[in-house]
């Protein structure tokens, strides 16, 4: 970009991150941004994973550190003091819980049976 007169070239990248789970639980900062994993590890617990402890909605977020270089004219790469730090919008997560039973029949023949 132009500034000034000058040629100023800025890099930046994600640093760190720090997950809030909206329930005072909150992990981080951390170096990997964690993120989906195949349908075969379902269930598998990761880093990032969290178990909560109740049930209802809770405002989830994650905050990004970034740290940055930059460049006049040309010149060599100067690394910028501090970081930046952003945090994203909260996301309403619900949490539910369920229960599961196996049955050996259904409620037209069992009326007081599991779930019915």
């Amino acid at each position: 970009m132009e500034l000034l007169g000058q040629s100023i070239r800025i890099e930046v990248e994600p640093t760190e991150y720090t997950f809030n789970y909206g329930d005072g639980t909150v992990y981080g900062p951390v170096s990997t941004p964690g993120g989906p994993v195949p349908e075969a590890r379902w269930g598998e617990q990761t880093a990032t994973s969290h178990v909560y402890s109740q049930t209802g909605d809770v405002p989830v977020s994650t905050t990004t550190f970034f740290s940055g270089q930059y460049s006049v004219n040309g010149g060599p790469m100067i690394p910028i003091d501090g970081r930046a730090e952003i945090a994203s919008p909260s996301q309403t997560l619900s949490v539910w819980r369920s229960e599961s039973r196996n049955v050996a029949d259904n409620c037209l023949v069992n009326p007081s049976g599991a779930g019915c």
